[in-house]
């Protein structure tokens, strides 16, 4: 009775306490997954603000150095799922209420070292993950810890999936590939029915989450810096939040999202609603990264339906039903729910040979993970060169003993022969073309086709060629031509069209491996121990990694691998070291990838050259279909772009666009940039100036995207800001330095790109805005004393225009007419005179983060920080005017510039003649400066800079105009002494090297008599013509007179009479008129 009692009394205390393998329903909240300590952190509550008392445990990982990349969670089974490194692990009888340790268990190894989610389905028990390097999406069975059982679901067309979500309920998983075309997809659980739901304004969506209540779907956006949602299906997308930061996970739980903050270390949580800030906490031990939550309320109560299903590997509940699944290598038997082995030889992986073995390594291996190699003794042939067919499952080689190609069946283990060599090497397969290539004798490349079954000479009489491979989608042929120190790459085809070498000696050096890689379009090669690759053309050289020792080297996907002796080695692209070592055959020979993902038709897809498309390429069940970017139309090779009436603006997308000042619609313009971030349009030349911060360097282009060129390096520092005087064409622009002269302000001469620093030692300079009739400059500080300041164009004369209560001035505008600045500030618009009176408020907008800001006419347009679009008010009033509807797919609006036809603000001074100054010309409110580049001084007479190339003052027998200052560049006239006659009307131009353009010592010569008495009598020539043309005019006034005065007359008294004359004056304005002529003849074409 006692043992009886005492079991009741310690099952109760395990139900209590919630260690039943079940957990507890209090047993709820956020688990954190952190570095440096690697450790998983709780909190037992959402916090309401960040004042809010939380309790929270720690649990220290064995391992400090572990990196948790994605956590997921099963709170019903008491198990929290890490994706830590390159595999799963399942930590058991969690508790998020202790930190006690718990049992762990390796649940699956062999994912690509990257940052891909994990997500667990907790209606079928299956956990899921993304390999952004095997660009593929797997899954297996979360309570199965055997490492061969897993299915890749997707892997066609996948560039780079990362973020992962899933709604078991539905039977729906959500996943972003972040490849050339960011997209957000939506399938079932099968990878069956895949659909793109989001592919406009992506750049980077490193995470997913679900309301399964909702039916809404959330992510964050690294690329944008913005948290957004939609529905499943894709509609009613808006942006969240806009945010200066980068996350490294997301959840939603209770209508809050909860982020991880990589810049601050820090737990934030926003209003799905609002986007408005609930609360943040920060981690002062430890690097937050992974984020789950954690909660058995979420996931409801679910019978697993798989239980009764029986399947021998994986049971999946599919949009049909549930569906038994088969791992990777095997098949599915007749009764649909065992499985069988497909082949002796894995799906995907790596072939290995020697002279009589074949070696194959699962694709898995190149993470690291452990298995079993399969081996195929070939002792009866010697193995010369190999090729796969993956689609087929068939291995070709070269048997050397009998130099005959043979065909290896990987499903039955059969060898068939299939053509005659003579002293073959390097065979290649063409899968579009079924043909197999080889080099014979060092001096053909032949061909066998496997359809007809003829073999054929494509080149001959070539020179010391002993490496091949081939572009299959094109039909293109490279090989290795040359003998040792002189070898070249060689470019050819099947067409026999000439072969041209793409790479020469000096850049390839002395490869020992070749290979073309169809998932990067690039040829890599082994030079020495170094692998190098290049564009199909040659161009684009890159050295990659030293692979010691190397004998072969191949590229797959995100990885390089290479053989030496008996090992193969593997590596990211990213990485310089090898990360992962697995044993192979003895004296191993060559290497080649086997994966029928890659021996694909691309042509159609987006896999190859974009699709054919322009823009965005989509992915769809039979081929792709071609999408335009945000701000386009698909037309007929036909650009458009507005000419007036508009607002240029960037985003944090990389685009540049144009808003329709009538309209509001958006314009995406053809130019290619990388990060562009301030806009200055020149509306005189119509030249667009932007800024580049991933370059750092100002930049110049039309609005067609035509003649970009860089017109001014910034080195180290950051530009903020751009402007435009347009009395001089100079740039001015605020710069956040990194070196150590501090943030400045500074003007770029127009013409010759030198520079000259303003204004120096600033706090952190933001915008900036002139007023050249003015000469005033206008900018905005942030920092310990934000302000907006005022200075004249030179810099001189510093002073406040608004210290009190600014907190962030983002944008400033100036109303010429009325002579009112303008800016934002916050939640703000504010405006005062020149001077900084009449301070006012025009407007607030809670909750807001007002960006930029421009005017036209009597409105104000302005960008916010934390949403896209751009919002337009009265300037008299601050009321709100319709102006454009919401654009999700936009970035971040940065820089803004409005061109509309408007009066150009100009220096008169500085606008004729560059204000008579050598270098630069800066306007003052008393008239101009003139100014050097950095450290070069003026000269004496205030207008020339030291250096400043002069031409010579003197002038045989004449004198230069008194406004010739000789400078190189500067145009001049000049008159001739008395007595001498100019030899040229031209005027002198001052060449770049100090000389006159014409010989000054002849440009004055001496009237000689002859010449005098020519002039002579060109002069009474010219009187007799002044005279004979007075006397005309004098007869032209006495007709006119006639006619006027007298004519009339004479048609009076034909009145009169009741006739007409004999007159002569009748036939004086006759008009000859034709029998077929219109009366649309007699006016005229005006022509513009």
């Amino acid at each position: 009775m006692m043992i009886f009692l005492r079991m009741v009394l310690v099952i109760s205390v395990i139900i209590l306490s919630g260690k039943l393998c079940f957990g507890s329903q209090e047993d709820k909240g956020l688990v954190i997954g952190l570095w440096n300590p690697a450790s998983f952190f709780t909190y037992t509550e959402v916090p309401e603000d960040s004042t809010s008392p939380l309790q929270s445990h720690r649990y220290y990982l064995p391992s400090s150095r572990s990196k948790i990349i994605s956590l997921a969670s099963d709170p019903k089974k008491a198990v929290v799922f890490a994706l830590i490194g390159d595999s799963i692990y399942m930590y058991k009888n969690f508790s998020i209420l202790e930190n006690s340790s718990s049992p762990i268990s390796l649940l699956y190894k062999g994912i690509s070292s990257s940052f891909g989610k994990i997500a667990f389905d907790y209606v079928s028990n299956n956990i899921y993950w993304c390999d952004p390097l095997l660009q593929w999406i797997a899954m297996k069975p979360a309570y199965n810890l055997n490492n061969t059982i897993y299915k890749v679901i997707l892997r066609k067309d996948l560039n780079y999936p990362e973020g992962l979500a899933l709604d078991p309920v539905d039977r729906l998983m959500f996943f972003s590939d972040n490849g050339p075309n960011p997209r957000i997809e939506r399938a079932f659980l099968d990878g069956q029915d895949r659909e793109v739901i989001v592919f406009k304004g992506l750049a980077k969506v490193i995470s997913l989450s679900v309301d399964v209540l909702k039916k809404k779907l959330y992510w964050i956006d690294n690329g944008k810096h913005s948290l957004e949602c939609s529905n499943y299906d894709g509609s009613s997308r808006r942006v969240i939040l806009f945010v200066h930061d980068t996350f490294t996970d997301l959840m939603y739980y209770q209508n809050i999202l909860h982020v991880i903050s990589d810049r601050w270390e820090s737990l934030q949580g926003y209003d799905v609603a609002s986007g408005s800030w609930n609360y943040v906490r920060f981690f002062t031990t430890g690097q937050p990264y992974a984020l789950t939550v954690y909660d058995a309320e979420t996931v409801g109560t679910y019978t697993d339906p798989c239980y009764t299903m029986a399947c021998g590997h994986l049971c999946v509940n599919a949009k049909s039903g549930l569906r038994c699944l088969c791992a990777e290598g095997f098949q599915l038997a007749v009764d649909g729910k065992n499985c069988t082995d497909k082949s002796p030889f894995y799906g995907k992986g790596f072939i290995v040979h020697n002279s009589s073995t074949i070696a194959m390594h699962e694709v898995s291996s190149i993470n690291g993970q452990d298995g079993k190699q399969f081996l195929m003794n070939m002792s009866s042939f010697m193995i010369g060169g190999l090729a796969v067919d993956a689609n087929a499952d068939k291995i070709y080689f070269i048997d050397s003993k009998s130099d005959l190609i043979k065909e290896l069946n990987m499903m039955t283990g059969q060898v068939g022969t299939l053509t005659y060599v003579l002293s073959g090497s390097d065979l290649i397969f063409d899968w579009m073309s079924t043909l197999l290539g080889w080099i014979e004798r060092q001096t053909n490349i032949m061909s066998f086709s496997l359809n007809s079954g003829i073999t054929d000479t494509i080149y001959r009489n070539l020179q010391h060629v002993n490496l091949m491979t081939i572009d299959s989608h094109n039909g293109i042929l490279f090989w290795i031509s040359g003998t040792s120190g002189k070898k070249s790459l060689v470019r050819g085809t099947w067409r026999r069209e000439t072969p041209r070498t793409i790479v020469f000696t000096g850049s390839l050096g002395d490869p020992v491996s070749l290979q073309y890689d169809v998932t990067s379009n690039r040829i890599y090669w082994l030079d020495g121990s170094l692998v190098k690759s290049s564009m199909t053309n040659g161009s684009d050289i890159k050295s990659h990694l030293i692979a010691v020792g190397a004998k072969k080297a191949i590229a797959y996907k995100g990885f390089f691998g290479w053989l030496n002796g008996d090992k193969i080695y593997f590596t990211s692209q990213t990485s310089t070291t090898s990360q992962n070592v697995v044993n192979t055959v003895q004296n191993a020979i060559n290497t080649a990838v086997f994966d029928a993902s890659l021996q694909q038709n691309g042509h159609g897809t987006c896999q190859i050259l974009n699709g054919g498309c322009e823009e965005i390429c989509i992915p769809v069940a039979y081929g792709r279909r071609c999408e335009c970017d945000i701000g386009l139309q698909l037309q007929d090779d036909y650009t458009y772009v507005l000419t007036v009436g508009f607002i240029v603006i960037a985003d944090s997308y990389g685009r540049i666009l144009q808003i329709s000042l009538q309209t509001g619609s958006l314009l995406k313009l053809p130019i290619t940039v990388h990060r562009p971030s301030k806009i200055a349009f020149d509306r005189s030349t119509k030249t667009l100036f932007y800024s580049d911060n991933t370059t750092r360097t100002i930049m110049t282009t039309s609005l067609h995207g035509k003649g970009t060129t860089v017109f001014y390096r910034m080195g180290l520092d950051f530009h903020c800001e751009l402007a435009i005087d347009y009395s001089t064409g100079n740039l001015y622009y605020t710069a956040a330095a990194l070196g150590t002269g501090g943030n400045y302000i500074g003007s770029v001469h127009r013409n010759t790109s030198l520079h000259k620093t303003l204004l120096s030692t600033l706090e952190s300079p933001l915008v900036i805005v002139l007023y050249p009739s003015k000469g005033f400059l206008f900018w905005s500080e942030i920092g310990i004393a934000s302000a907006i300041r005022r200075a004249h164009m030179d810099g001189t004369s510093t002073t406040n225009i608004a210290t009190k209560d600014v907190t962030w001035p983002d944008g400033l505008a100036i109303d010429f007419t009325s002579n009112i600045l303008y800016w934002v500030d916050g939640d703000r618009v504010e405006f005062s005179n020149l001077d900084g009176g009449n301070h006012q408020v025009l407007s607030e907008k809670t909750d807001e983060r007002l960006h930029y800001i421009g005017i036209h006419g009597q409105y104000l347009y302005y960008s916010r920080w934390n949403s896209p679009g751009i919002t337009k008010i009265d300037k008299r009033n601050g009321s709100k005017v319709t102006f454009m509807s919401h654009h999700p797919e936009l970035g971040r609006l940065d820089g803004m510039d409005i061109y509309a036809d408007d009066t150009i603000d100009i220096s008169p001074i500085c606008s004729t003649k560059n204000g008579r100054c050598s270098t630069f010309c800066f306007p003052t409110p008393s008239g101009r400066t003139c100014g050097c580049q950095d450290n070069v001084h003026l000269q004496p007479d205030q207008l020339t800079c030291q250096g400043v190339i002069l031409c010579p003052s003197s002038l045989e027998n004449g004198v230069f105009s008194p406004d010739c200052l000789r400078r190189s560049g500067d145009s001049c006239s000049f008159s001739c002494a008395k007595g001498y006659a100019p030899s040229t009307k031209d005027e002198l131009l001052c060449t770049t090297e100090g000389v006159w353009n014409i010989d000054t010592t002849k440009l004055c010569s001496e009237i000689t008599p002859n010449q005098k008495k020519e002039t002579n009598t060109e002069n009474k020539t010219s009187l007799y013509v002044y005279a004979g043309a007075a006397v005309g005019c004098l007869l032209v006034i006495i007709i006119i007179l006639v006619v006027v005065i007298i004519l009339p007359k004479r048609r009076n008294n034909e009145r009169e009479n009741g006739g007409g004359s004999d007159g002569p004056l009748d036939n004086i304005f006759t008009l000859s008129v034709k029998n077929d002529s219109k009366p649309e003849d007699d006016y005229c074409t005006l022509s513009y």
